[in-house]
């Protein structure tokens, strides 16, 4: 991140709720962000921008929506993303054609299947794996402290315990612990290649934007 000073606050968390509305019913009745003022998100969120939540509210939301953090699931073994490939029903009946060419004495032709299935798995395994390791480096990328403001005052905690609503304060070189809607910046840039491989930083603007896509 290049600047000096900004403030967002937080309106999404990153896992499923444990308590409360369910992630649909969350997702369907949240506005969309980017194009919705900053006052108006703070408000929807119920959160005074200069000084934050109150402490009790603020345990309340933790609470109800559940720790900030990725959804995980177990790794899978490279030996089961490789066996995942053929699966398919797809391949299934390419590896039966390949297999009743051979038997009829048609070598070159099951050769030519055996070789095509061959290729998509290697492909879908590919796939696969780089969005795992991606996924994982994602997790590593999280901060595991966050500046919030709460009561007025500034305080930091781990980033897991950020709530919607909270007011996160951010400098030059951290990294964002949570989605959130952009409040005050000033020459704002993100580096966002982790979640869509743009090499170059990302410039940020409080204004609502125009479109919702």
């Amino acid at each position: 991140m290049k600047n000096s000073f900004n403030e967002i606050t937080g309106t999404r968390q990153m896992s499923h709720p444990i308590a409360g509305a369910s992630r649909a019913q969350e997702a369907a009745s949240a506005p969309t962000w980017h194009v919705l003022g900053a006052d108006a998100a703070v408000k929807f969120l119920g959160v005074n921008s200069l000084a934050g939540l109150a402490l009790q509210e603020a345990r309340n939301r933790e609470r109800l929506h559940g720790p900030n953090r990725l959804a995980e699931k177990p790794p899978r073994s490279p030996w089961i993303l490789c066996f995942g490939q053929f699966k398919s029903p797809l391949i299934l009946v390419l590896i039966f054609a390949a297999a009743l060419a051979a038997g009829i004495g048609k070598f070159t032709d099951a050769a030519v299947i055996l070789t095509v299935v061959l290729l998509n798995a290697a492909l879908g395994f590919y796939q696969e794996y780089r969005a795992e390791q991606s996924l994982a480096a994602l997790k590593r990328m999280l901060p595991s402290k966050a500046r919030v403001r709460r009561e007025g005052n500034t305080q930091e905690l781990p980033a897991e315990r950020l709530v919607p609503g909270d007011i996160v304060l951010l400098d030059a070189g951290d990294r964002v612990p949570a989605d959130g809607r952009l409040l005050a910046a000033f020459s704002l840039e993100i580096n966002e290649s982790a979640l869509t491989g743009e090499s170059l930083p990302v410039g940020k603007q409080v204004a609502a934007l125009t479109q919702p896509d």
